[in-house]
């Protein structure tokens, strides 16, 4: 089942969309893969336009009273009124994630790069070939009998990019190499100077930096800004033929081997951006190429051989499961950015919804897959971006609110920015966005159970209890509500007919702050913390409102029974006690389990589509209600339709958050540990025989799992410390622990053993075939 680790093409890409992306958390590169004209878009994740603002409403706090008394009387139309006016940032919009720019190469090219020039291929026998396993592309073409091939990764130990090329025939390389960076098109034109060659369509615009210049004969930098912030890139060269400095650009003649080194940086990182970049040159030029292929596979190899999938029947989804995981081992690394909506992999310098972080779904579906598909380390970007963010969203709470703690409304930004984003009622005021963030500390504790990271992060889970308990106030019927709020971004006509998002207590609001004062209630029992701020969370947590049920046996998303505008609504928020959370679940109270699912029925009856994100959380839900029939028919629709040439989720417009949620749904068909370790809950009917191997179940427990015709065959599972672990669903006929057979004890969920800390357990299920 190799195949599962490559991602192969014949021919490269015409696209954006499907290039190959690469890169180390911090500099991302999209390879398009040609071999005449090359084009290899880059990003480094600290580009963003501009720098800090303050953008809060002074004036919101001293009308929140009278719009919470308007949403309370359901006088919408003049609660959005004052809203529309005192609740708006100023400006509007918080910073920008911006493209890096890009590495051009032309190979064997007379007058390399005129204006308006477009990537060609030329030659035969082409293939590229992307090793998921090492993170490393292979391209091989053959041209007037000579053979060259281009061999490329991304190193996070050595923070370069790394290209070498190299011929089967002494001095066959001509290579010019050029930076550049200007806006993106991917449309093309006829060139009528050369039939058969294409020219870039519409205009040409001038290159979008401040320097471009060669040093110390074998570099080329870029300088150049976003607004205040700095940047640098840096190319080098080493060959056994001749270079020549042309200044603007290197030209390397009568070569058999070349190897290019790109490194970049900005102001947000480093003081003097092109000293650091001719560091990071300096540092990567001194060791050799084999030694910086070696050390990138020893970083690499690691995280993406300890988790993987195998399905005899459908060799497409084995190969997506390590794709995805591959995304995140490239887009998020220790020190890096979280992964914003395209992860690190932008072209465009004013990007669909600016590429930063929306907060009422897609960067928490980003890394839902981190702690189950055996990625838990890279998870630590999101939480650095929490304390990024605690500084502005202690400033929100207090300001606009009058409140205690911190708070995010629905998007953030590589700075923090908590304030109000955009004009757009149905969104912009949230302000469950950073509890929804916040809950990730707890899940990563759930799994992990690392008491050293819960006591280092609970202050900030804390704190976002803290804003709640200051900021909920008391409903006509007596539950504590947000208000005024909305369930995003959904809307439902008045009896007036009126059409509104805003309203008090959507389910939403009051699941995630259940889930919340339920986290720090518990954290503090594992840390030993006691003091008045639990009574407070106790307090909440028994006057939130409670989940509803309407007339149609659906679950609710607001407090009142409202006729939905859109009933095709993709945002599905009142299901998330279902999934990411687990308040309605199969093992506890099967009302609400049986109106969530017709609410989910619902909203697809009437045309929800399961493409990208709503998609990948329609897949999730219906792994929690164990419906591998449906979850399966999703992922088989995704796999096929929803994704690009390069297996990017970009139906439309590329965003990761697809592409990280689909992971996270197929892991939680093989395995769920919210109620107990349960193998196989909702396996898809086509995925007849497989194998999964090290997912991570809650508890620090470690899992491979073996099925055939359907049916749990084996698995064997491993804890990090020793414990008692419980288990759902089908029971073991024997379970062995080395030469020692093992009895199991019943309890509630089904039923339990005593794991010894690192000791691997067998669990057979059904004979297996030898």
């Amino acid at each position: 089942m190799e195949a599962q680790f490559h991602v192969k093409h014949k021919e490269p890409a015409m696209r954006w969309k499907d290039a190959l992306p690469m890169g180390n958390g911090s500099l991302g590169a999209m390879v398009y893969g040609h071999n005449a004209k090359e084009r290899i878009q880059l990003n480094e994740d600290s580009l963003w336009y501009g720098k800090p603002e303050n953008r809060i409403n002074p004036k919101a706090a001293g009308k929140l009273k009278e719009i919470q008394e308007k949403v309370l009387d359901r006088r919408f139309d003049e609660a959005e009124e004052l809203m529309y006016s005192y609740m708006v940032s100023s400006p509007p919009n918080m910073r920008n994630y911006s493209t890096l720019g890009e590495l051009d190469l032309a190979l064997n090219q007379q007058s390399a790069f005129p204006m308006g020039w477009f990537p060609e291929s030329e030659g035969e026998d082409y293939e590229s070939d992307l090793d998921l396993e090492n993170g490393i592309l292979r391209i091989v073409h053959i041209e007037d009998g000579v053979r060259y091939e281009r061999e490329m990764f991304v190193s996070f130990p050595d923070k370069v990019m790394v290209i070498r090329l190299k011929s089967s025939r002494p001095g066959a390389i001509r290579l010019d190499v050029m930076l550049n960076r200007y806006p993106f098109t991917d449309a093309k034109a006829p060139d009528d100077r050369r039939p058969g060659k294409y020219v870039s369509a519409g205009v040409w615009p001038a290159t979008r930096c401040d320097r471009l210049y060669t040093l110390d004969g074998n570099r080329i930098i870029m300088e150049g800004h976003e607004a205040e912030t700095q940047f640098a890139v840096g190319v080098s060269a080493a060959t056994d033929g001749r270079i020549e400095d042309c200044y603007s650009r290197l030209i390397i003649r009568e070569a058999q081997e070349v190897v290019l080194l790109v490194t970049a940086a900005t102001d947000n990182r480093e003081k003097d951006c092109p000293a650091a970049v001719k560091k990071g040159l300096d540092h990567a030029a001194a060791i050799s190429y084999e030694e910086l292929k070696r050390r990138h596979i020893l970083d690499f190899s690691p995280f993406m051989r300890c988790c993987s999938l195998a399905v005899a029947e459908d060799a497409a989804a084995s190969r997506y499961f390590q794709f995805a995981r591959y995304l995140m081992v490239s887009g998020s690394r220790e020190g890096s950015s979280a992964m914003n909506l395209q992860g690190i992999w932008n072209s465009e310098f004013d990007p669909s919804w600016d590429s930063k972080y929306t907060v009422n779904i897609n960067l928490q579906m980003n890394y839902w897959p981190a702690e189950i598909c055996n990625l838990s380390s890279l998870h630590s970007p999101l939480f650095e971006l929490l304390h990024k963010m605690e500084e502005s969203g202690e400033k929100c709470a207090r300001e606009m609110y009058g409140c205690r703690g911190m708070m995010c409304h629905h998007n953030t930004d590589f700075y923090g920015d908590c304030a109000p984003q955009d004009v757009y009622p149905a969104a912009t005021i949230w302000q469950c966005g950073g509890s929804w963030l916040g809950l990730h500390i707890w899940e990563h504790y759930r799994y992990t159970l690392d008491e050293k990271f819960l006591r280092q992060e609970y202050p900030v889970l804390e704190k976002l209890a803290l804003f709640f308990v200051d900021f909920l106030i008391e409903d006509k019927e007596g539950f504590l509500v947000t208000c005024p709020s909305v369930s995003p971004e959904n809307r439902f006509i008045t009896e007036n007919g009126y059409d509104t998002p805003i309203c008090a207590g959507p389910a939403i609001d009051s699941q995630i702050i259940r889930a919340l004062m339920t986290a720090c209630l518990e954290a503090g029992k594992v840390l030993g913390i006691h003091n008045d701020k639990e009574k407070e969370f106790e307090k909440v947590l028994n006057r939130l409102r409670p989940n509803q049920i309407d007339s149609m046996g659906r679950l609710m998303e607001w407090a009142a029974q409202e006729k939905e505008l859109t009933p095709d609504m993709v945002h599905t928020s009142h299901l998330w006690a279902v999934y990411p959370g687990d308040e309605i679940a199969w093992n506890k109270d099967r009302d609400l389990f049986d109106a969530a699912k017709k609410a989910l029925y619902s909203r697809i009856e009437h045309g929800a589509r399961s493409f990208g994100w709503p998609g990948a959380w329609h897949i999730a839900f219906f792994a929690r209600f164990l419906d591998g029939e449906n979850a399966g028919r999703i992922i088989s629709m995704m796999l096929e339709h929803g994704l690009s040439r390069s297996l990017l989720n970009a139906e439309n417009v590329f965003q990761i958050d697809g592409n990280m949620g689909l992971l996270a749904g197929m892991a939680e068909c093989l395995l769920q540990s919210h109620a107990a370790v349960h193998f196989l809950p909702a396996l898809p009917p086509s995925w007849k025989n497989g194998w999964v191997k090290g997912l991570r179940a809650r508890g620090g427990i470690e899992t491979d799992i073996y099925w055939q015709d359907g049916m749990l065959t084996a698995a064997w599972v491993k804890s990090d410390s020793s414990r008692m672990v419980e288990f759902t669903g089908n029971y073991p006929f024997l379970i062995r622990q080395g030469d020692r057979n093992i009895e199991y004890e019943e309890c509630i969920e089904g039923y339990r053993i005593y794991m010894e800390e690192g000791k691997q357990y067998e669990l057979l299920f059904g004979k297996t075939e030898e």
